[in-house]
């Protein structure tokens, strides 16, 4: 299949006719079911990615990004002030992207840019879908976000450069250590490097723990050994200097074993030297559990001198939702945000998704859905409305206050 694939080819087009081939009557017979099957592969490489497909093989230059500009911003309500808006100096107000919504929901779209001021790019940069074949890098859906958040004033958080999941098919376990190791470094920098100055901070190493805190068992930590992770900051770091580095992990919000290991790991790497910059909270939360201890677990990871982050937010909700639990929901995502600003060190707070027609919660938590700010049709929730509040609460203060838990 690489041979059919050539490194500067937009496959999104079919090949043109060849001239030699003179259109005997046989031929154009089968000249028409050959184009109506190129228009359907079209198809659903749009809906695959959100824009047309071009590949590039590692070194080429960025790739142009298909598809019109989006849709012109407007404010999410006259004389409301959007969460962009009221994000106090030095924190973003995130939310994960998704590709087809930007490309096929002018509406999707416009919210995105009007109400953020950071983007984080949901699965547009995970290695499956930038490396489909070996060397052969799929640029257009990640370049498209960036482009995106460039046009809107909007800063990109990169997820994620090393992850146990959304590997390759063709990154074999097989493999002696140092391909695979080399596979590694290759990757890590040859994203990095594609949007060094672009991408403001980097999801380096993504879950690298288990829930009682010992390292996760996986192809990196078979074949490399633990070292993988200081490798991986380092790689990154050195393709651009400039970027932040996170760390990132669920289930660490409160003063359990895996947010313990945590900074233990966090305390060494930095004490070794690696440039570990910050730690991300992934914060996937359920709307009648609240985190217990989350403003004083961000101060500790803060006390050893990096930066921390609310990264991937969600608050899902037991069907069927009723006007009372979406309050409850409100309250969490409150909750959060005020824990995130009563700590100076805390400079992003990204939800996962800002619509649940494009949450992943329904495919993955049985029996759960409404996890996000907005409803399917984009009317904003409790849950947007306490955020604004929160938000409007802390205009013209220093952000510092009393822990809320």
């Amino acid at each position: 299949m690489i041979d059919q694939l050539s490194a500067r080819r937009d496959v999104s087009r079919p090949p043109p006719a060849d001239p030699a081939r003179s259109p005997t009557g046989r031929f154009r017979a089968l000249r028409l079911p050959i184009v109506l099957v190129s228009l359907v592969l079209v198809i659903a490489a749009l809906f695959a990615t959100g824009l047309a497909l071009v590949v590039k093989a590692r070194g080429d230059g960025p790739a142009g990004v298909v598809g019109s500009p989006p849709v012109a911003s407007e404010p999410a309500a006259p004389g409301r002030k959007t969460l962009r808006e009221l994000a106090p100096p030095g924190v973003r107000i995130g939310s994960a992207a998704d590709g087809r919504g930007l490309s096929l929901d002018p509406a999707y779209s416009s919210l995105l840019g009007t109400e953020f001021n950071a983007m984080t790019t949901e699965n547009a940069m995970k290695w499956r879908n930038l490396e489909p074949l070996p060397g052969v890098y799929a640029w257009p859906g990640a370049d498209q976000l960036v482009e995106f958040a460039e046009r809107h004033g909007q800063e990109v958080y990169g997820h994620t450069l090393v992850w146990h999941s959304d590997m390759p098919k063709w990154v074999s376990p097989e493999w002696p250590a140092e391909r695979i190791r080399t596979e590694l470094r290759d990757h890590v920098t040859e994203v990095v490097s594609r949007y060094r100055g672009r991408v403001w901070a980097w999801d380096v190493v993504n879950e690298v723990l288990d829930e009682d805190g010992s390292l996760r068992e996986t192809l990196w930590l078979r074949k490399l050994g633990p070292g993988y992770i200081a490798d991986a900051f380092r790689w990154a770091h050195a393709a651009d200097p400039g970027a932040r580095l996170f760390i990132n992990d669920y289930g660490i919000e409160g003063r359990t074993r895996k947010a313990d290991a945590l900074l233990a790991l966090v305390r060494d790497l930095r004490r070794d030297g690696v440039p570990v910059d910050g730690v991300g909270f992934q914060s996937h939360l359920a709307w009648d559990e609240p985190p217990r201890e989350l403003t004083r677990n961000l101060r500790r990871f803060a006390d050893v001198g990096v930066s921390v982050a609310i990264t991937e937010l969600d608050v899902r909700v037991e069907l069927p939702v009723t006007p009372e639990k979406l309050k409850r929901q409100a309250a969490v995502y409150r909750q959060v945000l005020k824990s995130c600003l009563a700590v100076p060190g805390c400079v992003s707070f990204t939800v996962w998704g800002f619509t649940d027609s494009r949450s992943w919660i329904p495919g993955y938590h049985r029996g759960y859905g409404a996890a996000c700010l907005f409803d399917a049709d984009l009317t904003p929730k409790p849950a947007y409305l306490a955020l604004v509040d929160e938000l409007s609460r802390h205009a013209g203060t220093n952000r510092a206050g009393p822990a809320p838990d």
